[in-house]
């Protein structure tokens, strides 16, 4: 059984079918898409870093950074577009994170804030982005999802919170429309954190894939 997170234009793909347990009896999930400062997978789907420094997907579509700007390679090639062809995702960087800004009408904002109050690294700013648009694992708040509404975060149509880790690190993801009303993004506390796991009894892997031994 496999469980889909609708959110817009924004897909999570939560596979609750394959899910196994800890030692507490929790549900134990991985969301669709693992990453790592090389690489980007997730169901039938591989980006890999290139030696120029681009962004090379299975579908022949690249991306890159140009400036503070993501854009893709060949904007117009008939190939999977994770940025529109005929605009960018700006990197609005924060000293706790960091936000995606698409220049085009109708692209969802995404900011993601550390609960340290730390950067996130450069090496990890466009894996992350390509990640949040196949399928980012994690607790998700929203209108849609239950037990959202014990979070303690105002819901929105149009807004939606997921909470992960990276680096070992908690990591807030907060992701709406253009012009929609959500809340000023900002970790939310280790305490909505808890309350998730403990309504839901269940606990999220990192979408960031494990460094080799």
């Amino acid at each position: 059984m496999q469980r889909t997170h609708v959110f817009g234009a924004v897909l999570a793909f939560v596979a609750a079918g394959c899910a196994h347990y800890d030692q507490q009896g929790r549900a134990v999930r991985t969301g669709a898409a693992r990453f790592d400062a090389r690489s980007v997978s997730a169901p039938g789907i591989v980006y890999t870093l290139g030696q120029d420094g681009s962004w090379a997907g299975m579908g022949g579509d690249r991306y890159e950074r140009v400036g503070d700007d993501l854009r893709k390679v060949g904007a117009f090639a008939p190939t999977p577009s994770l940025i529109r062809p005929s605009g960018w995702v700006t990197v609005d960087r924060r000293p706790d994170g960091l936000m995606y800004l698409p220049s085009y009408p109708g692209g969802r904002i995404w900011t993601f804030v550390t609960e340290d109050g730390e950067p996130i690294p450069s090496e990890l700013e466009i894996p992350l982005y390509l990640a949040a648009q196949l399928g980012l694992g994690g607790h998700w708040i929203d209108v849609y999802t239950p037990g959202s509404e014990l979070a303690g975060i105002p819901l929105e149509a149009d807004c939606a919170t997921v909470l992960f880790s990276l680096e070992g690190r908690q990591v807030a993801g907060y992701v709406g429309t253009q012009g929609a009303a959500c809340p000023e993004p900002r970790y939310p506390g280790k305490q909505t954190l808890a309350k998730m796991i403990s309504v839901r009894n269940e606990v999220w892997e990192s979408p960031e894939r494990p460094a080799p031994p």
